[in-house]
Parts: C-alpha cells; structure tokens; sequence
C-alpha cells in the first residue's frame, strides 16, 4: 500500500440534499436505494482500508427542483463539501455541484465553488435531463472550466430525457435490470463519443476529464469514436476530380489515420477504477490509457464497503501494472492531477 491513498469517486449526502429528495419521492438512484450517510462513516471505511483521503461529490442530478431552488440546493451542497474539508483538512476534498441543467447558474456557480469555497473541481453527470457531456449548449460552462483549468469528475447517470428518475428502474431497458448494472456503463460511454464527436477535448484543451468505471464501453467502441470530416472532405474531393472514389488502399490509409486519432485523443481523459477491477476490465482500461491517467475510485457509500475492498482488493492483485504504475494509480496520479 502507498504512503497516501486517494480515493476520486467517493459520494457524500448532505442533509439539505437528503430531505430535497424525501420531499420529491426520490429513494434510489440508478436503481440503488439512498444510503444513510455522514462523514464519519466514510472515515471509518477509509481507515479500516488504509485510504488516507477521498475525494467527495454527489452523483445525483438537481433537476427534481426548479432552476432557483436546484441553484440554492447546489450552493448548500458546496458550502456542505467545504465544511468538510475545513473539518477533515487531510481526509477530504470535494468536486463541487453544479445546477445544471442551467448553464447559465452552472457558469455562474463555477468561480465562488472553485475559488472561495476551495473546491478540487466539479462534479458533472455524463447527461443532466438529456444533455449530454460534448452538448453545444454546454460550451459557455466548457469556456469558463478551460479558463480555469478545471478538473471535471462525470459520474454516470441514466438517461430519462427532461424526466427525473424517481423509480429504482427509471431508465433501465432490459425488464427487471437494475440502470446501475449496465445503464451507468453505456452511458458513461455516450458521454464520452459525444464529448468527441463535438471537439470539447480539442476547443477546451485546459479541462481534464475523469470518467468512471475503468472506462466502461469505451474500449469497445474507441475504433468509431472518429473524425470522420477530413475523410468526406478528401472523398468528395477525389470523387469531383475523377469522377470514382478513391481507391481501397487511400480510404484504408485514412482509416488508419482517424482511428489514430481517436486513441490518441481519448488517452487525454482520465478513468477511475472504482467497482472495476476485474482483471478483464483492467486489461481493457490498458488499451484506452496509459498507467498515469488512471485513479483509483471506490464509489462509497453507494458501492458499501464491500465495493471498496473489492475495488482494492483487485487493484492489488491485477498483474498488469507496475509496482511503479499501481502506486501512481493509488496516490501520485490524483496528486497530479489535483494540483492547485
């Protein structure tokens, strides 16, 4: 075990959120009841696993209120998170909330949480009602982060459009499928092509993505993830001058050169490992980034403690890193990453 441990994915509930939630008939999350929660549980589960501090944010989306009181609920999180950073100033960091979908309150809520209220970055869902990471509405909160230099930490969601998921299968498609089980991942992975599809990583170079979950389905699907403008631009072009498509070999050459591109851009995220360490994960996460872009996550409460020694447990005994890599994953990379 490293000398400091860093856990990126770990949720807090505070109060004024909790009762929000009983008052609109919220219990569940993805399918997973609301667990009861205050900070010292947290510190209990971390000291019994010799994680020395986390990373805390909420994973729940605010568009249950409307924009005013969602704007009011966001501000009371922060000032929550910040309280808990000036009481456990080694234990605890916080991405701060933001009230989106209202970009506007969003922008405006970036510099005092970030600034005044010391938050590490902000905590982003991979759709807010419907609106998804990479979504042009989005940019005017892209300009400000990049200003910034933020970090953003996009927790998976499920997709319900503009209806709030009050039941515990809201969002699910397979009957009787907790949304957590499979949903949370292909919308994770939604998240990620639309932030590509719409150049957010190339327009706001200076925002550093952390995605869950070792990546989800990326892997799976990085081979589509592609530019596909410079290759209709160079068909069209070919096709107008001789009056044929290019040949196999030229579009095969392009083709190369878009997948390139797609592996090379999605290596600027960053993936936690939280829940997924299973050795298969792991070997697929390799394929996406390197070693430094990843950190480790073990989304309590949500995931018990269970979670959280399962996600250790298969970090440690994972083959494929480093003693080097596993303790840049364990500490040094969030160190990095977070840095002021």
């Amino acid at each position: 075990m490293a000398a400091m441990t860093i856990d990126v994915h770990h949720h807090m509930l505070p109060p004024s959120l909790t009762d929000a939630l009983t008052e609109h008939g919220v219990a569940a999350i993805g399918g997973e009841p609301l667990p009861s929660w205050v900070p010292s549980q947290s510190i209990d589960a971390m000291d019994k696993a010799g994680i020395t501090r986390a990373v805390l944010s909420v994973p729940i989306p605010l568009h249950f209120l409307p924009p005013g009181r969602a704007a009011s609920l966001a501000s009371d999180i922060n000032q929550f998170g910040a309280d808990c950073v000036r009481q456990w100033p080694d234990r605890f960091g916080y991405f701060a909330s933001l009230p989106l979908p209202d970009v506007a309150a969003a922008t405006a809520a970036v510099g005092s949480a970030l600034g005044d209220l010391g938050a590490a970055g902000v905590a982003m869902l991979t759709n807010h009602a419907g609106v998804y990471q990479g979504d042009p509405s989005l940019d005017p909160l892209y300009a400000e982060l990049d200003r910034l230099g933020a970090t953003v930490f996009v927790h998976p969601a499920v997709f319900t459009g503009d209806r709030y998921p009050t039941q515990p299968l809201d969002g699910a498609t397979v009957a009787g499928v907790q949304p957590s089980q499979l949903e949370f991942g292909f919308d994770t992975t939604r998240a990620v092509a639309n932030l590509i599809f719409h150049d957010v990583d190339r327009r706001f170079p200076r925002i550093r993505f952390v995605f869950t979950h070792s990546s989800a389905c990326v892997p799976s699907v990085l081979h589509k993830l592609l530019d596909r403008k410079p290759m209709v631009t160079a068909y069209t072009a070919y096709l107008k001058e001789h009056g044929t498509p290019p040949p196999a070999e030229e579009l095969l050459a392009q083709l190369r050169t878009a997948e390139d591109e797609a592996r090379r851009r999605v290596r600027t995220l960053y993936f936690d490992i939280a829940l997924s360490t299973a050795g298969t994960a792991l070997d697929a996460l390799r394929t996406v980034v390197a070693a430094d872009h990843i950190l480790l996550g073990t989304d309590f409460p949500f995931g018990q403690e269970i979670g959280l020694r399962h996600t250790l447990d298969g970090l440690s005994r994972y083959p494929g890193f480093t003693e080097s890599e596993r303790a840049g994953i364990l500490a040094g990379n969030a160190e990095e990453l977070l840095r002021p």
